[in-house]
């Protein structure tokens, strides 16, 4: 019920605030792959994202000097904006980040918008946790995503502090 959720509100989203009115938020092969962290209230779903292993990025990793197989990708990012708050989004982050770091994974990569490249960033400073926004990746606009603006962007999991989640 939950994962059914979390599909149909990415898809809302997606729609509605990336301007793809075709973008299908069900259920796909990287969903399958990956793992799914869903933020909820009680029974419903009010966010989530997908942790994927292996990325078509492998050979950006390697030219940043970073091991594509210590490293796995946050995908399909979502909050629902009847909800959407500085501090969800930046416990939300910071869940991933924990999760990411007890599945072994050293760095996290995100592709995203150079605006919301910038958030993340903000919610990382005040996680204490290092993020860097790289490169502008615009051979990765294909898809149902041809024509938005994609930047590579890493957490680095592990040369951060550990960090405490206000519950």
């Amino acid at each position: 019920m939950l994962l059914e959720q979390y599909y149909d509100l990415r898809e809302k989203c997606f729609r509605k605030e990336l301007g793809l009115p075709d973008f299908d938020g069900g259920e796909d092969e990287r969903d399958l792959q990956g793992e799914i962290v869903i933020a909820r209230q009680g029974g419903r779903c009010v966010g989530g994202a997908r942790i994927a292993n292996g990325s078509p990025l492998d050979g950006q990793l390697r030219d940043l000097a970073l091991n594509p197989g210590a490293s796995c990708m946050w995908e399909r990012f979502v909050i629902d904006p009847a909800l959407r708050s500085l501090q969800l989004i930046r416990d939300f982050v910071g869940h991933l980040i924990e999760y990411s770091r007890k599945a072994g994974y050293q760095y996290a990569a995100i592709l995203s918008s150079l605006r919301n490249a910038r958030f993340y960033r903000q919610c990382h400073s005040a996680l204490k946790v290092d993020f860097k926004i790289h490169d502008h990746v615009p051979d990765f606009s294909k898809g149902a995503f041809s024509g938005l603006e994609h930047y590579l962007s890493v957490s680095y999991l592990l040369g951060s502090q550990k960090m405490r989640i206000a519950a």
